[in-house]
C-alpha cells in the first residue's frame, strides 16, 4: 500500500505491516529494524502485534539530534511523516524544534520520493531539495533531517552546507550496536 502520499486505506497498511512485524518474529528474529519512516505511524499496533523489539528510527534520530546538542532540526519527509508529526514529540521531548516545509515545498519533496521510488534520479530534484533545505535553514533550522529513507540516494552531505541526519544510516548503526550486543 502506498504510504508515502496517498493512504487510502489504513486498515490495508495496518494489517500488511503487522503481519509482516508477526512473520519476522515468527522466524525467530531478536529485534526487528524498518527503514521507513512513514510506517512509524504505525507504531503501536506494530509493537503491540510483537514481543520482540522494533527500532524506531524516529526516536533514534531524535536521540542522534540530541547528542549532537542542536535546538531546532528541519525535517524533510513524505507527506504522511509531516502530517502525521512522527518526528514532533520525539524532538519536543528533547527540547528541539521542528521546522517543516510549506505546504508547496513538501508537494515537491512528495514529487520528488516518489520520482526515486520510480527509479527516477535527477539532478534538477536535488537542486530542488537543496532550495528547500536553504529555506529551512533561513527559518531557523541549524540540521536537517533526512525524514525518508530514499532522500540520501539523491542527497549527500558533501553537496549541502548544513549536517544532515541520515534516518537510513541511524537505523542502520543502530542495527550494527544491537546486533553486536
Amino acid at each position: 500500500p502506498d504510504i508515502v502520499e496517498n493512504v487510502k486505506s489504513e486498515k490495508i497498511i495496518i494489517s500488511t505491516i503487522v503481519n509482516a512485524v508477526k512473520k519476522l518474529e515468527n522466524i525467530g528474529v531478536s529485534f526487528i529494524a524498518i527503514a521507513c519512516n512513514s510506517v512509524f505511524s504505525y507504531t503501536k499496533q506494530m509493537q503491540n502485534a510483537v514481543s520482540v523489539p522494533i527500532i524506531n528510527v524516529i526516536e533514534e534520530t531524535a536521540k542522534e539530534v540530541y547528542k549532537k546538542g542542536y535546538k531546532k532540526v528541519g525535517l524533510l519527509g513524505t507527506k504522511i511523516t509531516i502530517k502525521k508529526k512522527l518526528f514532533d514529540n520525539s524532538l519536543k521531548k528533547y527540547g528541539i524544534k521542528t521546522i517543516k516545509p510549506t505546504t508547496i515545498q513538501q508537494k515537491v519533496i512528495t514529487k520528488i520520493i516518489i520520482n526515486i521510488l520510480s527509479g527516477k534520479k535527477s539532478k534538477q530534484d536535488a537542486l530542488k531539495l537543496k532550495t528547500i533545505i536553504k529555506s529551512l535553514k533561513n527559518k531557523g533550522a541549524e540540521v536537517m533531517i533526512l525524514g525518508c529513507t530514499e532522500l540520501p540516494l539523491i542527497l549527500s552531505q558533501e553537496e549541502v552546507d548544513i549536517e544532515l541526519f541520515d534516518t537510513t544510516e541511524i537505523v542502520a548503526n543502530e542495527v550494527i550496536n544491537r546486533a553486536l550486543r
